[in-house]
């Protein structure tokens, strides 16, 4: 289990003197290293992304040669105080989901999904939606997502909440009036942008394109939120 109170337990213990420089850098680096091998599509694993890479040096010994240049100790004081929420942190970064993740279950048989949507959204046309197309957009947003604990379960979360503010579920009809954006032209920016919309969610949730995620710690809690691009 690696996340944001686990981390702030482990520096406790070296603060403490439970665990020295060198253990809480390897155990930082191979926590670091499993994230950055597909764990980080678990939310409460990308939240510390910046903080596992950080620590991760902390054990190196000093190479001017190599350059090669440890975390100091006050950078890991730095991180305690956002953990234990005396200092607040904000920071983004670009990601994209891999490729790899696709090849195994729960996630094999949601990709067939991802793709299958995506290709027909393709083909869609913007201005005339057809009722088939309605139809299968409408069962895909009605499977409930139970819980959000990944980037994935994030991303339909997403496109599940443009297909429901761009379709009535009920008549089972494009109803671009149903939009509740604020300050927009309604009706017009919602007609062209639907299809669009949804196509670059499918890109990002297949691993296509890249978007940017900004998490922001707060009081020691942490907000994660998504930037398509």
């Amino acid at each position: 289990m690696i996340n944001a109170i686990y981390l702030k337990q482990k520096i406790n213990q070296y603060f403490n003197g439970e665990l020295s420089k060198k253990e809480l850098g390897l155990w930082s680096m191979r926590a670091y290293y499993a994230l950055m091998q597909g764990e980080y599509i678990e939310l409460d694993k990308l939240e510390i992304y910046h903080f596992l890479k950080t620590i991760s040096t902390f054990h190196i010994v000093p190479n001017d040669i190599a350059d090669e240049y440890p975390c100091t100790e006050e950078e890991v004081k730095d991180i305690m105080e956002v953990l234990a929420g005396k200092k607040d942190l904000c920071f983004s970064f670009n990601i994209r989901i891999y490729e790899g993740l696709y090849k195994k279950e729960p996630y094999t048989s949601r990709w067939e999904i991802f793709q299958q949507l995506r290709r027909e959204i393709e083909e869609a046309d913007r201005d005339n939606i057809s009722s088939l197309m309605t139809h299968k957009l409408i069962a895909y947003s009605k499977q409930s997502v139970d819980k959000v604990n990944t980037l994935v379960d994030l991303l339909e979360c997403h496109i599940k909440g443009i297909i429901a503010e761009n379709i009535d579920l009920e008549e089972e009809i494009v109803d671009f009036r149903q939009s509740a954006g604020i300050y927009v032209a309604g009706m017009t920016v919602n007609r062209e942008n639907f299809i669009s919309s949804l196509k670059k969610l499918f890109d990002c949730i297949l691993g296509i394109s890249f978007f940017r995620v900004s998490i922001v710690y707060k009081k020691g809690i942490s907000h994660l939120s998504l930037v398509l691009l």
